[in-house]
């Protein structure tokens, strides 16, 4: 993850908008718990291959350091099952891919949502929370995954580059639009593993109250257009990982008065119209570890990582299994967004509490009518037996 400066991204109130969503009428029908299955062992076997120096941009131990940890990614991608690709990109001379595996879709195999996260760091530090652990989140998500192909296919993406600029996925999303691919998001992790539980770990910018003295959250970043993919985050993590304590926060247009909100792979896929999802532990707003040789695994709360890739995996389950009409055609293989709708596929206001119609299951309603029928039938019951003994 890249900042500068000590002002870093969050929580200005007339930029971004806490969310405040309640789980979904119906979410519990929903096979989200199901994907519920990354552990913190599984993320930290992960973190433990990917950390150490290693930068596109260093000396030759660094550059050899991230030709291994592609080479691993390509190799735990491959394993479940998924084709794996290789884009390069060239930066400074130098050159390191972007490495996608790809689950394709049963249904509309055209329609991709993508899981990513950047697989370099800076030259001075193991970079076990930056970005190691997003990789490990994407890894395990795809693992979790690959067992059940979804109607819509999935991209699990390792950005190169990200430390120098972006450069990585800004290439991936530029080449989307060019092609004019069908992309349902991107669920971009940026740091997702330390916490902090003593009051006052947790920085926030000058004026903000905090709204939490700890930092034992997740915070989910959606620009304006992501709307609808953050209201299925949270829904499904409602759903998954109840525990999880996340706060979701929509910016304005594509955050560019703010611009530390967009200094992760995800602001490029806003730039190019896509809907794109931040989800990070907010730096070095808590991790005092941050591009330093003291960020290693041993610092970390792997619990907290795996819950924050569980809430994940469930929601690329929901957004890619909705079926609102029961006709067991995904959606999203219409010409619904991700949590949207075809007629107004991304709401004009701002994320609001609680659900609405539109996203109400159908099931749901069926419930309601059925409880509301067993009432009636129970009350006629009632009024016959007390006709009956006054006779």
């Amino acid at each position: 993850m890249r900042f500068c400066g000590r002002f870093r991204l969050l929580l200005l109130p007339q930029l971004a908008v806490v969310v405040v969503l309640f789980a979904q009428a119906g979410a519990a029908a929903s096979p989200v718990g199901a994907y519920s299955t990354i552990t913190p062992e599984g993320i930290g076997a992960h973190i433990a291959e990917i950390q150490g120096p290693r930068s596109g941009t260093g000396d030759e131990a660094n550059r050899a350091k991230l030709n291994e940890v592609a080479a691993y990614i390509q190799d735990s991608l491959a394993a479940d099952g998924l084709m794996v690709s290789e884009d390069p990109v060239t930066f400074a001379g130098r050159t390191f891919p972007n490495i996608v595996g790809t689950l394709t879709g049963t249904t509309c195999p055209e329609k991709t949502l993508i899981v990513g996260a950047h697989y370099d760091g800076v030259s001075a530090s193991p970079a076990a929370d930056d970005d190691a652990s997003g990789v490990a989140a994407v890894l395990e998500v795809a693992r979790v995954l690959s067992a059940q192909p979804l109607q819509a296919s999935v991209d699990f993406a390792a950005f190169s580059f990200e430390e120098a600029g972006l450069v990585g996925s800004r290439q991936m999303a530029a080449a989307a639009e060019l092609a004019d691919r069908e992309l349902l998001g991107l669920i971009n992790f940026d740091m997702i593993a330390y916490t902090c539980d003593e009051p006052g770990c947790q920085d926030y910018p000058e004026g903000i109250p905090p709204p939490r003295p700890t930092g034992d959250f997740v915070a989910v970043i959606g620009n304006t257009a992501s709307h609808s993919l953050l209201e299925s985050f949270t829904s499904a993590s409602a759903s998954a990982v109840p525990d999880l304590i996340e706060f979701p926060l929509e910016v304005a247009g594509n955050g560019e008065t703010l611009l530390d909100v967009r200094r992760a792979d995800h602001a490029p896929f806003w730039d190019h119209g896509y809907q794109a999802l931040f989800v990070t532990d907010t730096a070095d707003l808590r991790n005092p570890n941050y591009h330093l040789p003291t960020d290693e695994l041993g610092t970390l709360n792997l619990q907290f990582a795996a819950d924050t890739a569980n809430a994940a995996a469930a929601t690329v389950v929901e957004a890619l299994t909705a079926d609102a009409n029961g006709d067991g055609r995904a959606d999203v293989c219409g010409d619904v967004t991700v949590g949207g709708s075809a007629e107004s596929p991304q709401p004009e206001s701002s994320v609001e509490s609680g659900t609405d119609e539109s996203s109400t299951p159908d099931a749901v309603f069926l419930a309601i009518l059925a409880a509301a029928g067993v009432a009636v039938l129970a009350a006629a019951g009632a009024w016959f037996a007390v006709r009956r003994g006054s006779r």
